[in-house]
C-alpha cells in the first residue's frame, strides 16, 4: 500500500491525522478540481468546497478494496463535481450557493443553513491553525446521513427556499415533522417525505414538497439531531411559522 492510502486508512479514525491529510493535500485537491472544471479553481469558488467536502467523504468511505486512494478520491470528487454541474443545469434558473459565501461577505439573514455551514466548515478547512472542528464534525456526519436518503449535503443549496412565502410553507412542513414522531420515523423508514400527511398542512403543496424535499429533510433531521452548531442556522426556520 503506498504512503497516501496509508495516511488516509489512518485518518478515518483521527480527527489530527485527517485534519493534517486535509492541509497537506489541498494541492492535489485542487488539481482535481480544476482538471475536472477545466478551469483554475480559486478557494471562492464553490467547486472548492465541493471538492473539499467530498474529499472528506473519501476518506470516511476508503478501504484497500477500492485501489489507491489517489485514484479514488480523484474518482470520488470528480463525481460530485459532475453531480453539481448537473443540478446547475437542470436548476440554472435558482440561486445556488453565492460567491459572497466564501469572501467573508455572506449574508447570514438570507443565506441557506447550507451556505452557512459549508462557508465555515470550508474556512476551517482550510486554516492552517484548525487542530479540532466541531463544525466540520457535524458537516461530515449530517452528509454521512444524507447520504442514505440518497443525495449529499451540498444538494441543498439548489432547493433551499428563497421568498417569504415558500420558507413559511417549508417551516410548516419541517414543524409537522417534528411535532409527529410517527411522521418522522416514517420517515427515517422510507426515506422519504411523508407526502400524504403533510399535504394536510397548511401552504404546503405537492410542489413545494418535490421541490424542496432535500432542503426539508435535512432541516427535519438538523433540529432532531445531535446537530448543535448546524442546529443553531436552521432554527431560525421557526420565525416563519
Amino acid at each position: 500500500m503506498d504512503h497516501f492510502s496509508e495516511r488516509a486508512i489512518a485518518a478515518k479514525n483521527s480527527d489530527e491525522q485527517f485534519h493534517k491529510l486535509v492541509q497537506d493535500s489541498q494541492a492535489f485537491i485542487k488539481k482535481c478540481a480544476s482538471e475536472t472544471c477545466k478551469r483554475y479553481i480559486h478557494d471562492s469558488d464553490d467547486e472548492w468546497s465541493i471538492a473539499l467536502i467530498a474529499f472528506s467523504e473519501a476518506v470516511r468511505t476508503y478501504d484497500e478494496s477500492k485501489g489507491t486512494f489517489y485514484s479514488f478520491s480523484s474518482l470520488v470528487m470528480k463525481r460530485r463535481l459532475m453531480d453539481y454541474f448537473d443540478k446547475q443545469s437542470r436548476y440554472q434558473n435558482e440561486i445556488t450557493t453565492s460567491p459572497d459565501t466564501f469572501s467573508g461577505d455572506l449574508d447570514y439573514d438570507t443565506a441557506s443553513p447550507y451556505e452557512i455551514s459549508v462557508a465555515q466548515a470550508a474556512h476551517e478547512l482550510a486554516s492552517d491553525s484548525v487542530t479540532s472542528s466541531p463544525l466540520l464534525d457535524e458537516v461530515t456526519a449530517l452528509d454521512q446521513l444524507l447520504e442514505s436518503y440518497g443525495f449529499p449535503l451540498f444538494d441543498i443549496g439548489g432547493c433551499s427556499p428563497k421568498t417569504g412565502r415558500t420558507k413559511k410553507a417549508c417551516a410548516s412542513a419541517v414543524m409537522a415533522v417534528l411535532e409527529r414522531p410517527d411522521l418522522l420515523e416514517k420517515m427515517r423508514k422510507h426515506k422519504a417525505l411523508p407526502y400524504t400527511e403533510l399535504l394536510k398542512t397548511e401552504h404546503v403543496t405537492k410542489k413545494i414538497l418535490e421541490r424542496h424535499r432535500k432542503y426539508l429533510i435535512a432541516a427535519i433531521e438538523i433540529l432532531d439531531g445531535d446537530y448543535p452548531q448546524l442546529g443553531e442556522y436552521v432554527a431560525a426556520i421557526k420565525k416563519y411559522l
